[in-house]
């Protein structure tokens, strides 16, 4: 009890049993979905040896964010959300023992993973908003709300470290159908959870965008929010440029330091690593203070950390640059996500999880396109060095507009 209370005063929506228990089966869940995604990357590589067809499996898994994520979130409920996940998760499940069957019948041919991963991609663009309404309402307390975000965000960053690191260990002695197998199991403590969730009334539709919410009550708020129109489309940028890695890492693990199975659990590790800790850095009560003084500066970090990865022939170097790399993209995304929600009206709040999920989420398919074009026609440290060009002059004119606008060099984000 003692520590509970401790780690409450520490991170407070940890006061909530329920958030307690509904962050520890999203654990369960997210470790297992992030080794079938990894699984299917390694299956894709040893198929094909292809940095293009790696960036085509995870355009798939990514590309219906685009689409489903904005229709679904303003229409999303407290109530409707819990039969969505409810839906979305029994879809899931479903997939992960096909692939399993489908691995021990050795009917897991290119054309079928590319299908499983449009198929994971639809679903999880169904599934990330769902589950974003219901962490919003498993706390009354909008002083714990920033808390529960970034808690939410360290739960997967925990499984973005994890899970890849796991789902390598597994690939050569288990092989695929044991990554399988744990997505499936992960799948089902998340069902039982959200199943067991309380039963909320039933709440009148939102409002329509002439009734002030939806999509466009986000639009509005966004573009009336001086914080909100730097930070949601720099959020997308560095999304873009620091979020391709997923398709690098199996090339650079192969091509440089010759073994995919062996290096890319551990370069997604150290990006996993350096998430957590901006994460749980933003969940503690240092919140204010983090975002207020670093917001504006770390995606300068983020174009350091790809020309390290760049420039790096070293283990221990790509190592850290991986590391910052997980720092910066979740700093950036986990403290735009929490600023926004504290100050969007509440109608509007199913509207702006669709914009930052578009602007962190949406951005993936065509960046993952991008990434592995770009190592196809060239080497894979020169793709990671245009990924750093790029966005340092998106920085650069970004914060040069601003500067000039209010005629001196801010980098406290409460000054905007």
């Amino acid at each position: 009890m003692a520590m509970l209370l401790s780690l409450g005063r520490a991170f407070p929506a940890l006061a909530e049993p329920r958030m307690r228990r509904y962050l520890s089966a999203q654990a369960a869940s997210l470790l297992g979905s992030w080794v079938l995604d990894i699984t299917l990357n390694l299956l894709v590589w040893r198929l094909t040896q292809s940095p293009a067809m790696l960036g085509a499996l995870n355009f798939l898994i990514y590309l219906p964010s685009l689409v489903v994520t904005p229709l679904l979130s303003g229409r999303l409920r407290v109530d409707n959300a819990r039969r969505l996940s409810l839906a979305v998760l029994a879809a899931a499940m479903a997939v992960a023992v096909g692939l399993t069957l489908g691995h021990a019948l050795g009917l897991l041919t290119l054309p079928v993973l590319l299908g499983a991963a449009l198929v994971r991609g639809v679903l999880g663009g169904m599934e990330v908003p769902s589950r974003q309404m219901l962490l919003m309402s498993l706390t009354h307390d909008s002083a714990r709300l920033a808390s529960a975000i970034a808690l939410n965000t360290v739960v997967f960053l925990l499984a973005r470290t994890l899970g890849p690191a796991l789902a390598g260990l597994m690939f050569e002695p288990l092989g695929p159908g044991a990554g399988f197998v744990l997505a499936a199991l992960g799948t089902a403590v998340m069902w039982r959870n959200v199943w067991r969730l309380p039963r909320p009334s039933p709440v009148p539709p939102a409002p329509t965008p002439a009734q002030g919410g939806g999509l466009g009550a986000a639009l509005r708020f966004v573009w009336q929010d001086g914080f909100g129109r730097l930070f949601l489309p720099m959020t997308a940028c560095v999304a873009f440029c620091a979020g391709a890695y997923q398709t690098l890492v199996p090339v650079l693990a192969d091509r440089v330091y010759g073994s995919a199975s062996a290096w890319t659990g551990w370069f997604f590790g150290a990006s996993g690593v350096g998430a957590l800790v901006a994460a749980v850095l933003l969940s503690s009560r240092h919140v204010e203070a983090s975002l207020r003084r670093g917001l504006m500066a770390v995606p300068w970090l983020a174009v350091l950390a790809l020309v390290l990865l760049a420039v790096s022939a070293h283990v221990a170097t790509t190592l850290a640059g991986f590391a910052l790399l997980g720092f910066c993209t979740s700093f950036v995304g986990t403290g735009t996500n929490a600023t926004l929600h504290r100050r969007v009206p509440p109608a509007a709040r199913g509207g702006l999880i669709a914009l930052l999920l578009l602007a962190f989420n949406g951005v993936m398919p065509l960046a993952q396109l991008v990434a592995g074009a770009l190592a196809q026609w060239g080497s894979v440290n020169a793709a990671f060095g245009w990924l750093a060009a790029g966005l340092a002059v998106v920085l650069a004119a970004a914060y040069g507009w601003r500067w000039r606008r209010l005629g001196r060099v801010v980098w406290d984000m409460n000054r905007l």
